[in-house]
């Protein structure tokens, strides 16, 4: 009886043996992975400092993903993306909408503003494997009308860039299902959110008609039908989501509060020295007032580094740069009054974030949240809980081969120059949050990116700055409003 159980335990052992040989690298044993797709916004596409262009691009964490994928064993082929050679994409003004950082003393921050580069790789016969469009959000995962014409709201020139024709199929789900992919990473969500916080609340919601976030009822049931069509036209793939990041930690949102604070302070040492804000929905007097220090403190966005100089002097300048906003300016206010310290000449409602704004895109983001892992569970997809990451990354930050990186603005190196999408250096890190993602549920055992041979955050020089600044000297206000325009 001994020898039989022994003989018994050593045939199955044998068996279990076997099978982890043929599982040690599904990726590479079985061929599993011949077609990858990413489907996503401005994050999947590689957008980087206000703008989308090729030198980031090859940085986008979907193409870092595809070389780790091969480096396993997966025979992808080429990792076709919609390029947009060097300098990029073009704002309003027909210039290149990228932001520049020209020194370190201030730091200065202009938008480039050169002739805007060629779009590349327009004639593949194909869709593209990167499907990232800049200023998408869910709904337009499933939308077939439009997409072309530029006269809609919410045409932008990255759909026809990234679509191109309806040849190749009508929506983002066609053309991923015309490729017939074995994975699809699926992150959309951020912008549904994204663009209310981003505009200091002022963003209006194409489904409310006022300055919310996506209604949560209206992104669950567009997200639950777009993954569900992802799933039955996509059976076979493997599929990963994606969840969405705490505006509170990224440094588009928490750079410039912080400096303001210290030189109210510095202004002032022995007796406190308040800032004046208009609170959501607000445009005109203001008594609502900050030094930025206490809980729940309202938040400056990134662009008010603009004005950030000016607080306590006599100016108008805000109402200057968006003077086709404000012809006039707003009742009660009275631009001879000290700016940002006088309730008639206050920080305006679209430079802040303000408590209650900043609970209502929490709210937003976790119902969105809740709704992206209840899907993840119910198609069985691997999720990249990206929020968790990047809240314990602002905690602490996070150190690879001996170097520490923060979700600090510039210095932290994870983070391009609009403060929101990342630089080559955070697209590797967000690469190894997804591949650490797939590996854990599929089995797969796909290598790091290093994310120290990754570019960080370059500096230009290029043009005067303001060596005694004591705080961010973001230029104009205009410098960011590409950027702001993806929302909107």
């Amino acid at each position: 009886m001994k020898f039989y159980n022994t003989t018994l335990v050593l045939a199955l052992s044998l068996l279990v043996i076997t099978g982890c040989k043929e599982d040690e690298d599904p990726v590479t044993a079985k061929a599993s992975v011949a077609k990858y797709v990413s489907i996503g916004n401005s994050l999947t596409a590689g957008y980087q400092s206000g703008g989308l262009y090729k030198s980031a691009q090859i940085y986008s964490y979907p193409m870092l993903m595809s070389t780790q994928l091969k480096n396993a064993g997966a025979t992808l082929g080429t990792f076709e993306i919609p390029t947009w050679e060097d300098p990029g994409s073009y704002g309003a003004d027909g210039k290149t909408s990228r932001l520049i950082l020209t020194s370190l003393t201030g730091p200065t921050i202009v938008t480039e503003g050169k002739a805007p580069g060629t779009q590349s790789n327009l004639a593949l016969p194909r869709p593209y494997d990167n499907l990232g469009i800049p200023g998408s959000i869910v709904f337009d995962f499933l939308d077939t009308t439009n997409f072309l014409n530029k006269s809609v709201s919410r045409a932008n020139p990255f759909f026809g860039h990234v679509l191109r024709s309806s040849t190749m199929g009508a929506s983002i789900l066609k053309q991923a299902k015309a490729l017939n992919p074995d994975l699809v990473t699926f992150w959309l969500g951020n912008n549904d959110v994204l663009g209310y916080a981003t505009s200091g609340g002022t963003s209006v919601s194409p489904f409310s008609g006022s300055a919310t976030p996506t209604p949560a009822g209206t992104f669950t049931g567009m997200y639950n039908q777009a993954v569900d069509s992802l799933k039955s036209n996509l059976p076979n793939a493997k599929l990963v989501f994606a969840n969405i990041p705490d505006v509170k930690a990224v440094p588009y949102f928490t750079t410039i509060g912080p400096k303001v604070a210290a030189a109210l302070a510095a202004a002032s040492p022995t007796v406190p020295l308040y800032a004046r804000y208009q609170m959501h929905g607000n445009s005109g007097v203001a008594m609502d007032s900050t030094r930025f220090t206490e809980v729940n403190a309202p938040f400056l966005v990134l662009p008010a580094s603009s004005y950030a100089s000016l607080i306590g002097t006599v100016s108008g300048k805000w109402y200057k740069d968006n003077a086709s906003k404000y012809p006039t300016l707003p009742a009660g206010i009275d631009t001879t009054k000290p700016f940002g310290v006088h309730p008639q000449n206050p920080l305006p409602d679209a430079l802040v974030l303000d408590a209650s704004e900043q609970a209502v895109a929490q709210t937003a983001i976790t119902s969105f949240n809740a709704t992206i892992a209840a899907a993840a569970a119910k198609h069985g997809a691997a999720l990249v809980d990206v929020n968790t990451f990047f809240n314990t990354v602002k905690a602490s930050g996070i150190t690879l081969s001996g170097t520490k990186y923060t979700t600090d603005f510039i210095t932290g190196q994870l983070f391009s120059l609009d403060g929101v999408h990342p630089s080559g250096k955070g697209q590797g890190v967000i690469a190894n949050e997804f591949i650490k993602a797939i590996n854990s549920k599929f089995g797969f055992t796909i290598g790091q990116v290093d994310v120290a041979a990754l570019p960080g955050v370059a500096v230009t020089p290029l043009t005067k700055y303001m060596p005694n600044s004591k705080a961010l000297d973001g230029g104009r206000y205009s410098d960011w409003q590409p950027f702001l325009n993806l929302w909107n």
